[in-house]
């Protein structure tokens, strides 16, 4: 029996697929919202005139709860309010006073604030509108080609380099046909893309908007919202890049193998704690690439990293006789 070294799903994979697809959500969706919304991520600074300057900017506002930053107080702030006989809240982090010990200018502020929200709000839930309209087009235009065939001429040169002392001669994928996988890894991501947008992202942006015009057009509901969502799209960008890249690379395995004679191997599980009951009773065991074990509770059949999160990898090894 000989063992032989595995092609590994390399981080750096993930990172390739991650980086493209995140570009698509992050031009098409987040930074045109960020844009409407005046919202770049800054600390507060000092200002001349700190209140009415920091409502027009929007590192403070104000709710029925009194002034809050979106970040945090200056000093200068913070003497400003207090000046004025304003309390600090230290469980709603707000600086509260009675409306009508608010400075006339301070008062024109908030107005021109408040028409400025309404305006901003009502901008983007008709970008909403459109993206809702328009996003089955834009992700029609995601492309990973690129992205999979350096994935894949890596892994070729690491197979390569595995199976030298086996003196076999490794048939490399002609241009045709990594087109053809690239094409197929393209649609998989669109579909998954498709159905997080529209079965999560667009309701819930959608959902979130409309709370901020029930409660008195609140631009910092808006910008929690993108703040969240945007940490969101890029969580559920890493789980697909990693997904589908190990998928990919499991078929990939089990073909070029078999290329080389090579139709067995042992399934190898992670056994760290955070591994499934039933991949910890697969480890150590033997399987024939065309006749793989089941992998899930639904009774799928596979290979190590054909079902979502799986971190288990194969020893291919050739026997001396058939199992």
């Amino acid at each position: 029996m000989i063992k032989i070294k595995d092609i590994k799903n390399k981080k750096i994979y993930d990172n390739i697929i991650f980086k493209q697809l995140f570009s698509y959500l992050d031009e098409g969706i987040f930074k045109p919202l960020f844009e409407i919304m005046n919202y770049t991520p800054k600390k507060a600074k000092n200002d001349s005139n700190p209140i009415t300057e920091a409502l027009k900017s929007g590192a403070i506002i104000y709710t029925d709860e009194g002034f809050k930053a979106k970040y945090k107080f200056t000093n200068t702030q913070s003497a400003e309010l207090e000046r004025w006989g304003a309390k600090y809240n230290k469980w709603t982090k707000t600086y509260q006073i009675a409306y009508n010990n608010i400075p006339n200018n301070v008062l024109v502020a908030l107005s021109e604030n408040q028409i400025k929200q309404q305006a901003q709000i009502k901008t983007v839930q008709d970008f909403i509108k459109e993206l809702n309209a328009n996003l089955p087009y834009m992700i029609d235009t995601m492309i990973f080609d690129t992205q999979v065939e350096t994935i894949l001429d890596d892994a070729g040169n690491t197979l390569k380099q595995n199976t030298k002392k086996l003196n076999v001669i490794v048939p490399e994928l002609d241009e045709n046909q990594k087109q053809a996988i690239a094409r197929d890894y393209t649609y998989n991501m669109r579909f998954w893309v498709k159905e997080w947008t529209s079965e999560h992202l667009i309701p819930e942006m959608r959902k979130r908007v409309q709370e901020a015009v029930l409660n008195g057009y609140r631009a910092d509901y808006v910008q929690k919202m993108l703040e969240k969502e945007f940490g969101i799209a890029k969580r559920k960008a890493k789980f697909l890049a990693r997904n589908e890249t190990a998928i990919m690379l499991a078929e990939y395995r089990k073909t070029e193998y078999q290329k080389i004679g090579i139709n067995h191997f042992i399934w190898s599980t992670t056994m760290d704690g955070r591994e499934r009951e039933l991949h910890k009773e697969l480890n150590g065991k033997v399987f024939r690439f065309d006749n793989p074990p089941v992998i899930d509770e639904k009774g799928t059949r596979g290979l190590p990293g054909e079902t979502y999160n799986c971190r288990c990898h194969i020893i291919p090894y050739i026997l001396n006789s058939p199992i």
